[in-house]
């Protein structure tokens, strides 16, 4: 299960993952405009960018490069730049614990959708961290994004079934909150032939006080911190997301 996030976003799993993020438009237009309004001028990095469904758009006001470790996703992402005629978005593949970046090239740093978390042990997930400090320019904005316990913990489903054009999905989920991580296991049916795929992944849990504390240790200074995309304030109960905005000092 360790290297589970090398296995998630490639070959039929990365298709299916695609089909997933691909149906969010509404959340797209609203994380767009919500990052339009608080990213910095300047050359901005989109960490763990996935297809780019945020860098595609956002490249067209500001200089972006999306790094991601899937060659799946990134030839997805390219090809869509390629068609949309894009020419400010430029695509690596590499591991976000070591960034193939000198220091401080970046005016902003963006790391969405609970991308963060995902190594073992911890000190892993603190090397991310370190390299977003580093590649930081001083003053520079780092926007994180990760789901909040608080309301997962309130919301706690053992099950779901899912179903869309293409696919049946089960995701089955166990919380170890000792160790502070969750378990999911996800079984893909492809409805058009009938080729069932499986993963177990986990994920480490963060809550907003231990974020806040891994960022000053790396001299980011949270600024502001959301709820939502919508700006809404952040509630540990209510709240679905929580969204810090971070300065380098």
């Amino acid at each position: 299960m360790s290297d589970w996030y090398k296995r998630m976003f490639e070959g039929k799993m990365g298709e299916y993952w695609l089909s997933i993020s691909d149906g969010r438009e509404e959340a797209t237009e609203l994380q767009f405009s919500f990052l339009k309004d608080v990213l910095k001028k300047g050359l901005t990095l989109d960490l763990c960018c996935g297809q780019c469904r945020i860098s595609l758009p956002l490249s067209a006001h500001m200089s972006v490069v999306g790094l991601d470790l899937s060659g799946f996703l990134l030839r997805t992402a390219k090809k869509r730049a390629k068609e949309a005629s894009i020419e400010n978005l430029h695509l690596v593949r590499g591991d976000m614990r070591y960034l193939p970046f000198k220091l401080e090239v970046f005016e902003n740093v963006m790391n969405l959708w609970t991308s963060f978390g995902y190594f073992q042990p911890e000190e892993e997930n603190e090397k991310v961290i370190k390299e977003i400090s580093r590649v930081l320019r001083v003053d520079g904005t780092f926007i994180l994004d990760m789901f909040n316990p608080g309301w997962l913990l309130r919301n706690f489903r053992e099950k779901d079934w899912m179903e869309s054009e293409n696919y049946l999905s089960l995701e089955q989920r166990s919380v170890d909150w000792k160790s502070k991580r969750m378990q999911s296991r996800w079984i893909i049916v492809n409805k058009q032939d009938g080729r069932i795929d499986e993963i177990s992944f986990d994920h480490r849990i963060y809550d907003l006080q231990e974020l806040k504390e891994l960022l000053s240790k790396e001299g980011l200074r949270t600024i502001e911190v959301y709820g939502s995309f919508r700006k809404e304030d952040f509630d540990e109960a209510k709240s679905g997301r929580i969204i810090i905005i971070s300065r380098k000092t």
